[in-house]
């Protein structure tokens, strides 16, 4: 018989001390299951002391050293149980035998045990050690809980008024806001009402409220919410469990029900509800904000303080509340008028002349003391430097004629007189038209600039002229920023999309401006109907509407579009029926009622058909179908031969019928990006021999960029490369695929490298190449970006690259204002080699989240003279800010992140915490 000799290396004293342990705790697995359960219990007990810690500091009080000190204790030991959890998921079969993996003789193997960087060798003796280990830690841990008497002392006293931000805040504001914070921190009454007319500045108050409690956290929840004139109460509902992020309200869910699923999860938390902009009374129970009769008559127990803030227009809104303080915030003394006018003005214009100096000063006392009035005209005066401009506008504003004879109450013609003032005074009609165009979305939404309001003024030939979308777009975002210094529009309220400045919102005042403003240009022949975000579930009456030119009912519930006549809408050009997100059948007669139809917005509605019928809008020029159900186009579609802009992006879309893109010969944008397999459209694309160029946002596979590049009178203006069964995307020319291209990502790739060139030298490289996307290349380790054509790269995001281990080559960007990286799992530090690159680092933005393992943004010095905003979610070992107060010279506007992660920051001097502390959310 022959026999086999196998030769095995053993660390003999590693192998007892795991047999120890094995003695001890069982295997790895069961050992492990008895150091989570014991966790959990750790963790249920830091709840408790967390609840009455809460309870503590509504009374004044801090948590002592000693309960400081076991919390702190508590969180180093579950980031020991996370690490043991990491290192047993990845150890191999091999390793899990308590056998090294490298082989060799014993010293060999010891020796290669040393050279891991990290933690332990990851074996199943070491394993099982640091089990036994972090198991008496967590009894030992349990233990001291019971002795933790007592959990808080009173701490030392605190300035009446806790907001460092006073001096920063608009003028007039500050007095209010302390009275109400003083209000809610005295625990004097639960319900406050903040009433005066639009435009006054309540909802800055709110804003200056929620900010000062995200800073001062005695509450759970701090709860923002828009009501507006026409709300309902089920959206108000959806939008608190959104903000709380609350999943177990459904859409179908009736309002006594989501009222009821909001109470149960509030009724245990300390919570603070502002809501803005309400007209009428509303049931505080029904959203989650009210005790029951039966805690309330439990006098013994302290029930958790449910705080009520509301801001309305109407002081019998506030009494319909039983609010138990009113606050009526009053317009401006001249002074502060004046000081608020100035703030808001060219200092040097207004020192220049004395003429322009009295105007101003007349100017400011037209506004009556209304902020938004004058921050309007202000704004709309800025750089105007001759004083005959400034008189014209003086009596411009004084002319009675106009305003009389639009029966408005005083308050309003106030305000529309500074908005005339606004609107008269900006550069051209064209940027006149796309302000007036924002009055179409409802009131208080926040419009994507680049999914909505610019394709919106492309398709209503407000921007018209230009070779390649790309050319429009840039036009759009310099309306945007006429608009935006006019203060005619505003930031989204959206407090991390704000920085990356994604979307915009109108004041619901210049709103409600604008909308009068309409049927007073061209000779009142202009006819508008606005039912924006009412929740209709029918279209109103055909009478209500039959004369008008453009209609919007976008955000609704509409249920069914009814039969009408053939041109019974002989008039409307423009429909907006976006956003209505029920079932939604298209009649084919619809079509046929609006013959002059020239702009349709269907998008981000459900629906899974398009009729036929489509064909007979024969004036029609922008259709959008985003975001529906639809698989096919009907066959017909190549007959719309006017039509010049078609977004179908992320529709349901199988197959596409031939001629139906090719025989559009007006099409100049085309944005189909999501729909794979591609092969249809390519050979559209080939056969496609219009008037324009066509500018193209399309998704497509690696093996097909060849054909891309090859098809003429076509410009790629935004491409998704996603690799489904690809071969290896290794490297790739940008500047084949299109001068004009503005947006990459590259999407499930396979490959560890991957490289991109673009543009040989300045003059060769893209001027609009801005925003490039790596996500879910989970193979890929190594990026490398070569050429000039990314010197205009201005927006980073990295997701999903689980295997990238630095991005020091982003130092090469000099345009780079984001930086957006989340879920690389294996990124230690972001920069470990400035090398030959400018240590400076020049970004804006910079958003790091669900990173595990990220200890560093960089350990070698670098400077960040333009960065604004930093959130930071989900990276429990970074426990350093890359940068210190010098910092706070400059730009910083805002750091975002977990409580437990700021607390638990290394600072090299605690005055620097005190310092920043202000500036985190």
């Amino acid at each position: 018989m022959a026999f086999a000799t196998i030769n095995l290396n053993l660390d003999v004293n590693s192998c007892l001390n795991g047999l120890w342990a094995s003695l001890r705790l069982g295997r790895p697995k069961s050992g492990i299951q008895k150091l989570e359960k014991e966790m959990a219990r750790l963790r249920s007990k830091r709840g408790d002391i967390k609840n009455k810690i809460g309870e503590a500091e509504r009374e004044g009080k801090i948590p002592t050293d000693e309960v400081s000190q076991w919390l702190r204790e508590v969180e180093e030991l579950e980031g020991q149980v996370a690490d043991i959890n990491q290192d047993f998921q990845s150890m191999s079969c091999f390793s899990y035998n308590c056998f090294y993996q490298t082989g060799g003789s014993s010293s060999q193997t010891q020796q290669a045990r040393d050279q891991v960087p990290i933690r332990e060798s990851s074996n199943y003796c070491s394993i099982s050690r640091r089990m036994v280990k972090l198991l008496c830690e967590a009894n030992e841990l349990m233990s001291r809980a019971g002795a933790l008497d007592p959990i808080a002392t009173v701490g030392p006293p605190e300035p009446a008024v806790m907001l460092p931000i006073s001096h920063r805040l608009p003028v007039g504001i500050e007095s209010y806001v302390e009275n109400i914070v003083g209000y809610i921190d005295g625990g004097e009454g639960n319900i406050i009402g903040i009433y005066g007319m639009g435009g006054v500045g309540k909802t800055t108050m709110l804003k200056s409220i929620q900010r000062h409690y995200y800073n001062h956290r005695i509450f759970d929840h701090v709860i923002w919410v828009v009501a507006s004139k026409e709300y309902q109460l089920k959206m108000l509902q959806m939008d608190i469990a959104k903000s709380l992020e609350l999943k177990t309200l459904q859409e179908t869910d009736d309002e006594r029900t989501c009222g009821d699923k909001l109470f149960s999860y509030l009724k245990n938390r300390n919570c603070l509800l502002l809501l803005d902009d309400i007209w009428e009374h509303l049931d505080l129970q029904l959203l989650g904000m009210a005790h029951s009769a039966t805690e309330r008559g439990q006098q013994q127990q302290q029930l958790p303080r449910k705080v009520v803030v509301f801001t309305t227009r109407s002081e019998t809104v506030c009494a319909r509340m039983i609010a138990e303080k009113k606050i009526k915030v009053k317009c401006l003394d001249p002074n502060q008028a004046w000081q608020l006018f100035k703030e808001n003005s060219d200092d040097d214009v207004l020192s220049s002349d004395k003429r322009i100096s009295s105007c101003a000063q007349d100017l400011a006392k037209e506004c009556a003391g209304l902020p938004l009035a004058l921050v309007t005209v202000a704004r709309a005066m800025s750089g105007k430097k001759s004083w005959e401009l400034w008189n014209d506008a003086l009596h411009q504003i004084r002319d009675k004629h106009e305003w009389t004879t639009m029966d408005l109450l005083e308050e309003d013609s106030v305000m529309y007189k500074a908005f005339k003032l606004s609107y008269d005074s900006l550069e051209n009609d064209s940027i006149r038209e796309c302000l007036l165009c924002c009055a179409l979305w409802p009131e208080d939404y926040d419009i994507h600039k680049f999914e909505e309001l610019i394709p919106c003024w492309i398709g209503c030939g407000i921007i018209r002229e230009f070779n390649v979308i790309n050319e429009a777009f840039t036009k759009g975002c310099s309306h945007l920023e006429a608009l935006m210094a006019a203060s005619l529009l505003e930031h989204s309220s959206r407090r991390w999309d704000y920085y990356e400045a994604r979307h915009v919102k109108m004041h619901d005042v210049i709103r409600d401006m604008a909308l009068l403003m309409v049927p007073r240009l061209k000779g009142n022949g202009r006819k508008w109907i606005v039912k924006a975000g009412i929740g209709l579930h029918n279209l109103p009456r055909q009478e209500e509407w039959q004369e008008a030119e453009q209609a919007s009912f976008m955000q609704n519930r509409i249920l069914s579009l009814p039969e009408y006549e053939a041109s019974t809408f002989s008039k409307l050009s423009k429909l907006f029926l976006l956003l209505n997100d029920n079932p939604l059948n298209i009649p084919p007669s619809l079509f046929a009622s609006m013959p002059r139809l020239t702009y349709l917005d269907l998008s981000k509605c459900d629906i899974k058909e398009l009729p036929m019928e489509i064909c007979n809008l024969t004036e029609l020029q922008y259709l959008n179908l985003s975001y529906t159900f639809i698989r096919s186009l009907p066959l017909e579609f190549g007959c719309l031969c006017k039509l010049e802009y078609l977004l179908l992006r992320y529709t349901k879309l199988e197959t596409i019928p031939n001629g139906a893109i090719s025989n559009l010969s007006m099409l100049k944008w085309l944005d189909i990006r999501g729909y794979f397999p591609v092969f249809d459209l390519l050979n559209e694309l080939k056969c496609f021999k219009g008037c324009h160029q066509l500018s193209v946002g399309i998704t497509i596979n690696p093996a097909d960029l060849e054909r891309l590049g090859m098809v003429p009178n076509v410009s790629v203006w935004n491409l998704t490369v996603r690799g489904w069964q690809s071969s290896e995307f290794l490297k790739y020319d940008l500047d084949s695929i299109s001068d004009n291209l503005e947006r990459l990502t590259i999407s499930d790739v396979p490959g560890d490298k991957l490289t991109m060139n673009a543009g040989v030298t300045c003059e060769s490289s893209s001027r609009y190449f801005k925003t490039l996307y790596f996500e879910s290349l989970r193979q890929l380790e190594t990026i490398c970006l070569n050429g000039a054509g990314f010197n205009n790269l201005c927006d980073l995001y990295i997701y999903g690259c689980d295997k990238l281990k630095d991005v020091s080559w982003i130092l090469q960007l000099p345009s780079l204002n984001l930086l957006d990286m989340k879920y690389c799992e294996e990124i230690e530090e972001l920069i470990s080699n400035v090398g030959n690159y400018n240590s400076s680092f020049g970004i804006k933005m910079l958003n790091l989240a669900f990173m595990k393992n990220l200890h560093h943004i960089a350990c070698q010095p670098c400077h960040f003279p333009y960065l604004e905003y930093v959130r930071v979610y989900d990276c429990p070992r970074l426990k350093k800010l890359p940068f210190g107060v010098e910092i706070l010279k400059s730009r910083l506007k805002e750091i975002i992140g977990d409580q437990t992660w700021w607390d638990n920051l290394d600072w090299d001097d605690e005055n620097n915490k005190n310092s920043f502390t202000f500036y985190f959310r």
